[in-house]
């Protein structure tokens, strides 16, 4: 680890990558004591978890190049994960969307996953000179004396990775938010729905908490800072004990999938991603007694109450199906997904859980990014899934 040390005015000059993990299991201490390392707490150790196989898949609208890159992910019953841990740093500085730098100048690694894999510049930051470090674009500004916990990681301002990036954090470490104390810093959301959840969510887990919303404009330094290894890693890896913790703050012990309680979540009211047939559908899905649900606008409350009891959900692929976390083991999830976009997210969520996950694959009608295309569904195809999955 290279330790380019403070400028003139106390921030480091350029910032290298590096993986925190591997600096806590390291032998040489003064590298924890230059990175600002005060104490780790081993959440857990590297580890597993089991995941339920994919009941029905439908791959025929999927784009060739990706079909055997989807029934790869599919292929993975048992999941590995890093080790996990809870880390106070000294004089650490975070950025951007979450992204954390030691005192000594180190982007930690972990806390930019989502930008650094696709060999992308992490929000706040750009690169130096060289062109291999990076600089703020912001330069440090305020300084956050009282000791605080980050629960704020990339793509905050999506409902689905709120729930498993942030929420599972405060889900985690509920009692040590209320009895240490430690203020919570989460990002700074413009839509006053997403702000609305969140809120609720802190309430919900951390009554009374103090919480500073950070704006990605800003960079900050913190005095003392709890960074946690990130509890979710795209695509495939979820920590099913903070699953299992959010999802028993929201729904009451013993509750039990309703027979005939079928959900089908529309993304109609949404601006990408839309199923373009779906009226074509409606006939189907009343066969089939399902109910249409528009989440948006519902409380977070609402709608772990209304999956909890859920027998069926079916959905376009998108934030709403993260609700999946608080099903039943005996529901079932069914996500419509347009053909280019492969992402395995949700079966991880409903799979580690056990429950029955089919995955169907639409034609893509729209020339859009990856993620953000229209798609239709063709009504044999979800017949015939829906009289294999049900009879």
């Amino acid at each position: 680890m290279v330790d380019h040390g403070p400028g003139a005015s106390g921030v480091p000059d350029s910032l290298s990558v590096g993986n925190l993990e591997a600096i806590i299991n390291g032998s040489n201490r003064a590298h924890h004591e230059a990175a600002g390392i005060k104490h780790v707490s081993q959440l857990a150790p590297r580890g597993s978890y089991s995941r339920r196989p994919m009941a029905l898949m439908d791959t025929f609208h999927t784009n060739p190049q990706l079909v055997e890159n989807f029934k790869y992910n599919a292929s993975i019953s048992e999941q590995f994960y890093s080790e996990i841990n809870a880390t106070i740093l000294a004089d650490a500085y975070v950025s951007g969307q979450g992204t954390v730098v030691t005192r000594n100048g180190l982007l930690v690694q972990e806390s930019a996953l989502e930008y650094l894999a696709h060999n992308q510049v992490p929000d706040g930051f750009r690169r130096d000179q060289s062109g291999q470090g990076f600089i703020f674009s912001h330069q440090p500004g305020k300084v956050i004396e009282e000791p605080s916990i980050l629960v704020k990681r990339p793509w905050y301002r999506n409902y689905g990775h709120w729930l498993v990036d942030g929420a599972t954090i405060l889900a985690h470490f509920a009692e040590q938010i209320i009895t240490t104390p430690l203020t919570v810093v989460i990002g700074a959301n413009e839509s006053p729905l997403q702000r609305n959840i969140v809120r609720e969510t802190i309430d919900k887990i951390c009554p009374g908490a103090r919480v500073i919303e950070m704006p990605d404009t800003a960079t900050w330094r913190f005095a003392n800072l709890l960074y946690v290894t990130p509890l979710h890693r795209p695509p495939m890896v979820k920590w099913p004990l903070a699953m299992a913790k959010l999802k028993a703050a929201f729904v009451e012990k013993g509750t039990q999938a309703v027979q005939g309680q079928r959900l089908y979540l529309s993304r109609a009211d949404a601006d990408t991603r839309k199923l373009a047939n779906e009226d074509e559908l409606k006939g189907l899905l009343d066969q089939y007694g399902f109910r249409t649900v528009f989440t948006s606008g519902m409380s977070l409350t609402e709608q772990a109450r209304l999956f909890g009891s859920a027998e069926v959900a079916m959905g376009v692929k998108g934030a709403a199906l993260a609700n999946l976390v608080f099903c039943q083991p005996e529901a079932t999830a069914i996500c419509l997904s347009p053909g280019d976009f492969i992402d395995p997210f949700f079966w991880d969520v409903a799979g580690q859980l056990g429950m029955a996950y089919a995955e169907i694959f639409g034609r893509v009608v729209t020339n859009h990014p990856i993620g953000r295309n229209d798609f239709v569904m063709e009504p044999q195809r979800l017949e015939w899934a829906l009289t294999t999955l049900f009879g």
